[in-house]
């Protein structure tokens, strides 16, 4: 066991959407954004940042393959 989330599983009633990020109990570290709040957070600061996609209710949405790898 190395700690790293593979792959993890949301249900969609359980997540904080209204909220911009939460975090994942089994992974305290890593802030897990809310696509609203990525597109915003995008928008101010172009290409600072990476954006990874962990999860998606939409059925085209391709996730990254290795969404926690540096």
């Amino acid at each position: 066991m190395t700690g790293e989330v593979k792959k993890a599983v949301f249900r969609p009633e359980a997540l904080p959407g209204q909220l911009p990020a939460f975090r994942l109990p089994q992974f305290p570290r890593a802030v897990q954004w809310n696509g609203w709040a990525v597109e915003r957070l995008i928008e101010l600061t172009g290409d600072e940042i990476e954006a990874r996609l962990l999860w998606s209710e939409g059925p085209a949405a391709v996730r990254h393959p290795d969404p926690s790898g540096i």
